[in-house]
């Protein structure tokens, strides 16, 4: 028997319903089988992109990169418009730092932040500023660049016949700036340095250096530094490089640096440097190299921190951030490869603890015995 609990359709609204019963079943078949990136370019992408905290100014390296990586990131991840770019003040990437972990507990965190190796020299010193945990950080893009000690200074002689009684004074911006390798490698090579604060650029470091207020400087390796280096010996013949801040396995055949300084420690003491103070030289020159590196939260979805890493090899491909990175002497890493050599800038705890007591003893050498307080900064100040 007919039901007549429903009221009887026409023939052709059955059909239309048949048809789109079938239909959607088909679509959905279909949708199964499409390629990933065709399933991620179909996906919704309305929703705006969170910010990026930088480091630094519009001005600054950190700044410069932020501008060029955020809309190749954001349009690799398929968003309908950049990173919206969250500059700081500062020079050394402390106060982004604190403002990235600060704002993880918003209601919409920041994306990423992008840093300066000064950031983590600080954060393993054990900086008073620092209120951020730097080993939790999750790399996705890196660029770096070596820097070198350049100085008089007679690495063959002693420390006693060279500098008659004299320290060996080596201008820094501060003790948590990126300078701190070249202290380390001095002091391993048996210079023991006093380390002069407040030389917080190149120009100002040269000035200083060639005014015989200081006896080593370290320069970066840009693409300022030949010129530097030709202007600093035609007035003052003796300064010479001394070695270059970098590991001898990632030394980059295409730059033309000075004997990295474990080769230059094996030229003068006939053995390779060992012990856990060369751990600390490792670490200190693989930190100061960072010029700008974006990181994610801890708690990053692994899905997420996936298509970031492709992001960020996609960017590292594109020939605008490829020539900026050529012209400034920078090397590119992105993706996973970032997270081995960031191992070497976030160590474990027993070289941090190492840096921490070189510091500890060293700071009371470095202070004035005759007044007991520390010795007095030079006139530059770190610029904000």
């Amino acid at each position: 028997m007919p039901r007549t609990d429903q009221p009887d359709r026409p023939s052709s609204a059955r059909a239309f319903s048949r048809r789109l019963l079938l239909g959607g079943l088909a679509g959905s078949a279909v949708s199964c089988f499409l390629p990933l990136r065709a399933a991620r370019s179909a996906s919704p992408v309305a929703a705006q992109p969170s910010s990026l905290i930088v480091g630094g100014t519009a001005e600054s390296i950190c700044g410069q990169w932020a501008t060029l990586l955020a809309p190749v990131l954001a349009d690799s991840l398929h968003y309908p418009s950049s990173f919206p770019l969250r500059m700081t003040t500062g020079w050394d990437g402390v106060t982004g730092g604190n403002l990235f972990d600060t704002q993880q507990e918003q209601a919409t965190p920041p994306a990423g932040l992008i840093v300066p190796g000064s950031g983590l020299i600080a954060a393993l010193r054990g900086d008073s500023r620092v209120h951020y945990d730097a080993q939790r950080w999750i790399p996705v893009f890196m660029s770096c660049q070596p820097t070198v000690a350049v100085g008089k200074v007679s690495l063959h002689r002693s420390f006693t016949s060279f500098l008659q009684g004299r320290p060996l004074r080596v201008a820094v911006s501060t003790l948590s700036g990126p300078e701190l390798p070249t202290l380390v490698a001095l002091d391993l090579l048996g210079m023991h340095p006093l380390p002069v604060a407040g030389y917080a650029t190149p120009d100002a470091a040269i000035a200083a250096l060639k005014a015989g207020n200081v006896d080593v400087i370290q320069l970066p390796f840009d693409e300022d530094y030949e010129e530097r280096m030709a202007s600093l010996q035609d007035e003052a013949p003796d300064n010479q490089p001394l070695f270059s801040n970098i590991l001898p396995a990632s030394t980059a055949p295409h730059l033309r640096l000075p004997p990295d300084f474990t080769t230059i420690f094996r030229q003068e003491r006939k053995r390779l440097p060992a012990g856990r103070l060369y751990d600390v030289w490792k670490t200190a020159a693989s930190a100061a190299s960072l010029k700008a590196g974006l990181m994610l939260p801890n708690l990053s979805q692994p899905d997420l921190v996936a298509r970031f890493r492709h992001a960020a090899q996609v960017a590292a491909a594109e020939p605008a951030l490829r020539a900026h990175a050529r012209e400034q002497n920078q090397t590119l890493i992105a993706g996973l490869p970032c997270a081995t050599l960031y191992a070497d800038m976030m160590p474990d705890l027993d070289r941090i603890l190492a840096l921490r007591r070189w510091l500890s003893v060293n700071s009371l050498r470095w202070r004035d015995p005759s007044a007991g307080r520390a010795l007095p900064a030079a006139a530059q100040q770190n610029p904000n």
